[in-house]
């Protein structure tokens, strides 16, 4: 962790889900091209879940539409709420 993440349970959650749904996971800071250049990006938080953001600055991220990372993500984060609530 640095000065910009918040350690948290949701870190480790996601870490546990790409994990589980087989998604590579690299931490480390990300180049404005790279953003710009990305198939998918994107955004977890406790309010949030998963996210897909699929327009950066006003331009169409991949084809525009949440992907299979996003996919895989939000239906394992989907499945470790309710295991919870089982």
């Amino acid at each position: 962790m640095d000065n910009l993440k918040l350690a948290g349970i949701r870190v480790g959650l996601m870490d546990a889900l790409a994990a589980t749904a087989g998604v590579p996971l690299e931490r480390r800071p990300v180049a404005e091209w790279e953003l710009r250049c990305a198939d998918e990006i994107l955004l977890t938080s406790a309010t949030k879940e998963v996210l897909a953001v699929t327009t950066l600055d006003e331009r169409q991220v991949g084809t525009g539409k949440p992907g299979p990372v996003y996919a895989a993500l939000h239906a394992a984060y989907q499945g470790a709420k309710q295991q919870q609530t089982d």
